[in-house]
């Protein structure tokens, strides 16, 4: 089944902000630069995604984000 789209923000920087996968995200899904999470997770389990953020100026910043797929 289809991931619904989710879009991750970020705030405390200068805009506009690029995101990247630093880890852990299931086969059949992707995100986009512009902080779009979305696709088919083609395997179940509990995930732990660490996305780095990184703004106009180059400051970066990492959270980690819990999906399961059932």
């Amino acid at each position: 089944t289809a991931y619904n789209p989710q879009q991750l923000n970020a705030s405390g920087g200068t805009g506009p902000y690029s995101f990247t996968v630093v880890s852990g995200l299931p086969g059949g899904m992707s995100l986009s630069s512009a902080g779009v999470l979305s696709g088919t997770p083609t395997v179940k389990g509990a995930f732990r995604i660490t996305v780095m953020a990184t703004d106009a100026l180059g400051s970066q910043g990492c959270l980690v984000y819990a999906l399961s797929v059932l």
